[in-house]
């Protein structure tokens, strides 16, 4: 167990990286969580709102009314210099100011600049507010068209308005999306740190083990190359174990039914990309890239992975084409177990079956591939001592 024993050194030296990428993923991963565990909350955002209604008719009234309701309404300022430093400083968000004639104007069926309006920044509840507008006087032209008068048919384009429909989210109650929303978010983004922390870590211990002095000495001990890799697969394990170990950890902080019904699901998957991830560091490492090189495929591999895989974005945003390469990758087949669990999708234990075994196909063809390419280096090796 001498190679196991010295692996475990090399290691240990590269544990303080791997604790800084633990600690940042818990900071970000637990704002992330708490972000979609609120992802169903929907609330009304209000506007600093300036009306100045000049008319001061009923129908200009009941414009302010309309407009003014779910907003905070600012007094008017006493010049435009101040109005526009309250604007560029975002202290008001948007000036509405009603003319005189307003009433006369609409009554003659104008909809066009019967009003004057003004924002510096753009945004959603600038656009918002001048859609409120053009809906007002459209519904107010309609009401006329019916035979109202123009007072009678401002007060029911504000009544008409102002309705809102109540909405509820139905769920299937099998599926049980949102129940256990926060843990399934944490999981959701665990490839990313995974492979982000075992890559960085197992490679350059890898790396160092492949270090010729150190394969000298371990090939004039006489041990055994097959007995080498065994040792060198099962410290791999146990460092990787411990890592998935510390996020089984946080998992069950964040929600103590993580083992329970469907839910122990994502601990297995949690696992296999974990071992999956610990594989391809040890493929990488067998063509002994520098440390640069090693960085680079990291973030290649990792935000590759998560960008086509839907880890950042989910794969029902994703077009067809992307999602038919991502299936030759093993996060893909992650987060389509993890959708299944938060009831993105119909939940199919078949379906889910499928998708841990092609994840633990991906591990042991990484296992077959390393095997045959320290094989091939063993083989050149020999043979140019035969040579010389």
């Amino acid at each position: 167990m001498k190679v196991f024993k010295a692996f475990l050194k090399v290691l240990r030296s590269k544990f303080g990286a791997a604790i800084i990428y633990i600690v940042l993923f818990f900071l970000v991963g637990v704002l992330m969580t708490k972000s979609g565990s609120d992802e169903n909350v929907w609330e009304k955002s209000k506007m600093d709102l300036v009306i100045e209604d000049l008319d001061d008719t009923p129908e200009s009234r009941a414009l302010a009314e309309y407009i003014g309701k779910g907003n905070n309404i600012v007094p008017a300022f006493a010049n435009e210099d101040d109005l526009t430093d309250a604007l560029y400083y975002t202290t008001v968000d948007y000036a509405v100011t009603i003319p005189k004639g307003f009433s006369e104007r609409l009554a003659a069926g104008e909809t066009e600049g019967i009003f004057e309006c003004r924002n510096i920044h753009v945004s959603y509840a600038a656009a918002n507010i001048e859609m409120q507008l053009e809906k007002f006087v459209n519904t107010v032209a309609a009401y006329q068209a019916l035979g109202k008068t123009t007072q009678e048919a401002s007060l029911a384009a504000v009544t008409a308005l102002s309705k809102e429909a109540e909405v509820e989210l139905l769920q299937k109650e099998d599926d049980k999306k949102g129940e256990n929303s926060e843990l399934l978010t944490f999981f959701r983004y665990m490839p990313y740190i995974l492979l982000s922390v075992i890559m960085n870590t197992l490679c350059p211990a890898m790396i160092a083990m492949n270090k010729k002095d150190f394969r000298y000495r371990t090939d004039c001990s006489g041990i055994r190359p097959h007995s080498y890799t065994m040792q060198i697969f099962g410290a791999s394990a146990l460092y990787v174990g411990g890592i998935w170990a510390v996020f089984m950890l946080a998992g069950g902080i964040i929600n103590s039914t993580m083992y329970t019904g469907r839910l122990w699901l994502s601990v297995v998957n949690a696992l296999l990309f974990a071992l999956f991830s610990a594989v391809l560091a040890i493929f990488v490492s067998e063509f002994s890239p520098s440390d640069n090189v090693v960085s680079v495929l990291t973030q290649v591999a990792t935000l590759g992975m998560c960008f086509l895989c839907g880890v950042f974005i989910d794969q029902s945003l994703l077009g067809s084409g992307v999602l038919s390469a991502a299936k030759f990758l093993p996060a893909y087949w992650y987060v389509r177990v993890i959708r299944m669990l938060d009831g993105s999708l119909v939940y199919d234990g078949g379906e889910v079956a499928l998708a841990l075994g092609i994840q633990a196909g991906f591990i042991a063809m990484f296992i077959l591939l390393t095997l045959l390419v320290r094989r091939a280096r063993l083989t050149s090796a020999v043979s140019r001592r035969a040579m010389a």
